[in-house]
C-alpha cells in the first residue's frame, strides 16, 4: 500500500497558523502554550472540545467521561476542586446537529448527583434559521435543576465571529469567552448650516448604526485563559 511522504509545504501549514485578526503568522507551539490564543493581537483560535476538557478540569479529576462521533463531550471532574458536570459542543458541530441525547445525560447526571452544569457551545452563524425540536423538552428539563437549586453556567465561544445568540437553552450566568468587544463611539456627522457661513457646522444624527446591540444578555467576558480561576469563584460563592 503506497504512503504519503509529507512534503515541506506540508510540514508548514501543520506548524503555522495565520491569525486572521491581525494576519500575522503563529508557530503551533506557541499557539498551545498560550491556549490558542495569538501572541500578537489576542485573537482567539477555534479550541477543540477535547482541548476545553484538558484546560477548565483539575488535572486528574475527571471520573466520567461520555463522547458521540466527535459531537460533543460530557465530563464529571472538578473545577478548583468542586464537582460540576460539563457539556461541550464541538465547534464544527451545527445547532440542529448538536447531541442532545448527550446533554440531556449531562442535566440528568447533574441532578443526580446535585452538582452545578456546565455547559460550553459556539455562537451561531448569522442568519441561522433551523432549531432543535427537542429545545422545549431541553427547557423543561432545565427547569429542574432552577427547581433542585443547582447553578447552571452557560459559556459561548467563538462570540468574535458570530452573533451572541445560541439555539440551546442557557443557564442563568451566561459568559463569554473573550474580552467584551468595545462599543465604538458615533462619529458626528458634519453639515453645512442654512443658515449661517459654511464654515459653521451642524451635528445630525448620524443615518448608519455602527454598534450592534448583543442578541442576548450577558452577565460577564471573561479572557480563555482566566476562565478556570474565575468559573472556580463562581461555584465556591453557589456552593452551600
Amino acid at each position: 500500500m503506497e504512503t504519503r511522504t509529507p512534503t515541506d509545504t506540508d510540514q508548514i501549514i501543520s506548524l503555522w497558523y495565520k491569525c486572521t485578526g491581525c494576519q500575522e503568522v503563529v508557530f503551533r507551539g506557541e499557539l498551545e502554550r498560550n491556549l490558542y490564543t495569538c501572541s500578537y493581537c489576542d485573537a482567539l483560535f477555534p479550541l477543540l472540545a477535547e482541548k476545553r476538557l484538558e484546560y477548565l478540569l483539575d488535572a486528574s479529576s475527571i471520573t466520567n467521561i461520555g463522547a458521540t462521533d466527535a459531537a460533543g463531550f460530557m465530563a464529571e471532574g472538578t473545577i478548583s476542586g468542586y464537582p460540576i458536570c460539563l457539556f461541550i459542543a464541538d465547534i464544527d458541530v451545527i445547532p440542529t446537529e448538536i447531541d442532545t441525547d448527550l446533554l440531556l445525560a449531562s442535566i440528568a447526571c447533574a441532578l443526580a448527583k446535585r452538582i452545578p452544569l456546565i455547559t460550553i457551545v459556539a455562537c451561531q452563524p448569522e442568519g441561522y434559521e433551523d432549531t432543535l425540536p427537542e429545545t422545549t423538552y431541553l427547557t423543561l428539563q432545565m427547569e429542574r435543576l432552577v427547581d433542585a437549586s443547582l447553578p447552571h453556567i452557560t459559556i459561548l465561544t467563538e462570540g468574535e465571529i458570530y452573533p451572541l445568540a445560541t439555539h440551546l437553552p442557557l443557564g442563568e450566568l451566561i459568559i463569554v469567552e473573550g474580552a467584551a468587544i468595545p462599543q465604538k463611539p458615533t462619529p458626528p456627522n458634519l453639515q453645512p448650516a442654512l443658515h449661517a457661513p459654511e464654515e459653521q457646522l451642524l451635528t445630525q444624527t448620524p443615518t448608519k448604526e455602527i454598534a450592534k446591540e448583543p442578541d442576548i444578555n450577558v452577565d460577564c467576558y471573561i479572557p480563555r485563559e482566566a476562565l478556570p480561576e474565575m468559573l472556580g469563584r463562581f461555584l465556591k460563592f453557589f456552593s452551600p
